[in-house]
């Protein structure tokens, strides 16, 4: 029973951290702490290759420091050219020259999937308490309630 109970919870996760959507930005006066996602330009992937490897298309992390010539970011991800998973860091410091970006997009939340998740969450509670009511016998799926049992 509790391994039933479960299985919806486990199963709404990734709609529930879908929650965020990445938009586009200005990147100059982002606060520090701000969780970014950068496109980098061809030169950009060229220029960080020293430090994070070939074939970088885009980074992942949260703004150190913002100006009008570079973005510094403590690193978490890194996507590749050709890979469609990122790889994890653990918030190495880059600091992006503003010829190494291509774009800059914030993590912002998404009402519209917000609104989808919290909907499918509570279908799921309904079908739940539903599902549990009839496993117990207290829902028999017809009208009238429990019989009268015959002696």
């Amino acid at each position: 029973m509790a391994n039933s109970f479960w299985k919806p919870v486990v199963a709404l996760l990734p709609v529930l951290a879908g929650c965020y959507e990445y938009t586009p930005v200005n990147r100059v006066g982002l606060s520090p702490t701000t969780p970014v996602s950068v496109e980098l330009s061809d030169r950009g992937s060229l220029n960080v290759t020293s430090k994070i490897g070939s074939n970088a298309v885009t980074v992942q992390g949260t703004v150190t420091d913002a100006s009008a010539s570079s973005l510094t970011i403590a690193l978490s991800a890194v996507k590749r050219r050709g890979e469609t998973a990122m790889s994890t860091w653990s918030g190495e410091s880059i600091t992006l020259a503003s010829e190494d970006i291509d774009r800059v997009k914030t993590r912002q939340l998404s009402r519209r999937r917000t609104a989808v998740a919290s909907a499918a969450f509570a279908a799921a509670s309904v079908g739940l308490v539903v599902g549990i009511a009839k496993a117990t016998g207290e829902a028999s799926g017809s009208a009238g309630g429990k019989p009268s049992p015959t002696p």
